[in-house]
């Protein structure tokens, strides 16, 4: 498939931002907790950060469907690098709770990148292009989180969060040269089908989900798994060369099948990614393993925005990412903040409570979409 200029540069600055929330993810959880913080309150931080961003959204999407979607994702980002940015400084882990909100609020772009894609690419490969963009996001991951862990062991960890910081700033900055995309003229009000908002009514579970297991791997992995400091960044590498992939995969194969298998696909990767960590011990090659197939936690992604896409209005778009994003964000932190009890309680509940949910929530997530697509493709065989 070729790529226009502006795919290009969003995806180059999508490895940027990868690279910066590689390193950042890392070390972020072992940093607070050298500030004295728990499992709990690191969760309480990163659940509180994602209710912020969910009051961002909504503003956002509204304001992209009517100035264009360039200057608000270079304002979001602008925001996630200033949020880290604040992390550095920090002598208490308190302090965590305002860089968190900035950081997350900046994922107000999320949405935004996902509309711009699908108003510059042709519907039957948008689950590819979004794949490409998405995916180079985890391909950043994967030059930043093996870096992270040996910063962290030589220079620190807030010389590892002040890189994270100025990758992040660089992504912004890239954004810069992306072309202006006049906002669609606006017909009528926001009114999607009915599905859309049973849609949003399942998302919040789905979302915590696939944090749930993530949110205290590196965490997991130092204390649990006993992984040395200098190589723990090389096996959340592997969760994001899983994610990269599998993200590709998924979405080609929902532009090939359609998004019922491709969901599915991925929750049984996801399961079994996650009983294999269950026992794995402190075996690196299992543990290795099993990250790599954690990725598939990330692979639905682009397969469901690719079926959002079909059924929102184009001429809102942006918002109708910006809702769905509402909702995600509002399961991404709470999935976050339970993540932190659970490991509190067992380390391996994370992963046992993934192994358990992760079939039967992406079957409902699957029967959802397949009920508000399958109009919608008739439609488009008779025309």
């Amino acid at each position: 498939m070729k790529l226009s200029r502006d795919i290009w540069l969003l995806t180059g600055a999508q490895v940027l931002f990868g690279s910066g929330f590689g390193v950042l993810s890392a070390v972020w959880p072992l940093y607070l907790r050298d500030l004295g913080a728990s499992a709990q309150e690191i969760g309480i931080v990163f659940g509180v950060g994602n209710l912020v961003a969910v009051l961002c959204f909504l503003p956002a999407g509204y304001l992209a469907d009517r100035i264009g979607r360039k200057p608000v994702i270079t304002a979001a980002w602008l925001f996630a690098a200033l949020g880290v940015a604040t992390f550095v400084p920090l002598t208490d882990w308190r302090g965590a709770f305002v860089g968190s909100a900035l950081y997350w609020s900046g994922t107000a772009g999320l949405p935004l990148i996902i509309a711009y894609v699908a108003s510059t690419s042709p519907r039957a490969e948008l689950g590819r292009a979004l794949g490409i963009v998405l995916g180079a996001y985890f391909a950043g991951n994967i030059i930043g989180a093996p870096v992270a862990g040996v910063l962290a062991a030589s220079v620190g960890f807030r010389a590892a969060i002040a890189v994270a910081a100025a990758l992040l700033a660089g992504s912004a900055a890239l954004t810069f040269g992306l072309r202006s995309v006049p906002p669609h003229v606006e017909r009528g009000p926001f009114r999607p089908p009915r599905t859309f908002w049973i849609l949003l009514a399942i998302t919040p579970f789905a979302a915590g989900l696939s944090i749930v297991s993530l949110a205290f791997l590196p965490v997991y992995l130092r204390e649990v798994a006993a992984i040395p400091l200098d190589r723990l960044g090389v096996y959340l590498a592997l969760v994001s060369v899983g994610a990269a992939g599998l993200a590709v995969a998924a979405g080609r194969l929902a532009d090939a099948i359609g998004a019922v298998p491709a969901l599915l696909s991925a929750a049984g990767v996801m399961t079994a990614a996650s009983v294999l960590m269950t026992l794995s011990g402190r075996s690196e090659p299992l543990v290795g393993l099993a990250a790599l197939l954690l990725g598939a936690t990330q692979a639905a992604n682009p397969v469901v925005a690719s079926a959002v896409e079909r059924i929102i209005p184009p001429a809102r778009a942006a918002q109708g990412y910006a809702t769905y994003q509402v909702a995600f964000a509002l399961g991404f932190g709470t999935g976050g903040t339970v993540a932190g009890f659970l490991y509190e309680a067992d380390p391996l509940l994370p992963f046992i409570a993934s192994a358990a949910l992760a079939l039967p929530v992406a079957a409902i997530v699957a029967a959802v979409l397949s009920r508000a697509t399958a109009p919608l493709e008739r439609v488009s065989e008779l025309s």
